[in-house]
């Protein structure tokens, strides 16, 4: 039996150790925290010999609109592949998902956007990625859309390069598995509340 999770216990969590609370006489220190808790991460690797790709619905995301603080947590494992072996392989040679179950993207939106203001708009993100216990600062190209003056909804694709978060393909799989890996985002957001 698979354990439940409680996502509203693990959104706080989030929220304290990515710094989105802050002091002041405020009624709700969540009133400017939206959250999306089914978030869809896929990404894929195109070579000559075989195609890898694999989608997870799972991810989490944070967005306070006060600080232009984004956050998401991925769980390596979440990750759904259409080959079994090549499910297993992921998680148990290269991304060591015992060791690291955990893909983090923390980041600030650089543009000075009004979130009140209906549209969807390019948004540059500034920031870490950390995967398989790597951290790397990146900067990330984005759309968010923004609707009755709250963000709904972002995409964004950027790549990968494994060497950057020291995974370790070996010699013998090499032509199996592109250096780079193609990954998309899409996250759907509503109001956090505690």
């Amino acid at each position: 039996m698979k354990p439940t999770i409680d996502f509203k216990a693990l959104m706080v969590m989030i929220l304290l150790a990515a710094g989105f609370l802050y002091a002041g006489a405020q009624d709700d220190k969540y009133a400017d925290t939206y959250a999306c808790q089914k978030g869809m991460v896929h990404f894929f690797s195109a070579t000559a010999m075989e195609n890898i790709d694999a989608t997870t619905n799972s991810a989490i995301c944070v967005l306070n609109t006060k600080t232009k603080k984004v956050f998401c947590k991925i769980k390596q494992s979440g990750f759904t592949f259409k080959d079994k072996l090549m499910q297993e392989h992921f998680n148990e040679n290269y991304m060591e998902s015992d060791k690291f179950p955990y893909a983090q993207l923390d980041m600030v939106i650089v543009e000075d956007l009004d979130f009140t203001k209906d549209g969807t708009y390019d948004i540059t993100l500034k920031g870490t990625i950390e995967m398989h216990g790597v951290k790397k600062d990146r900067e990330i190209k984005g759309k968010l859309t923004i609707k009755n003056g709250q963000p709904v909804s972002a995409t964004a694709g950027f790549m990968v390069k494994l060497a950057d978060h020291d995974i370790k393909i070996p010699s013998i799989v090499g032509a199996n598995i592109a250096e780079d890996v193609k990954t998309n985002v899409e996250f759907a957001f509503e109001k956090f509340h505690k």
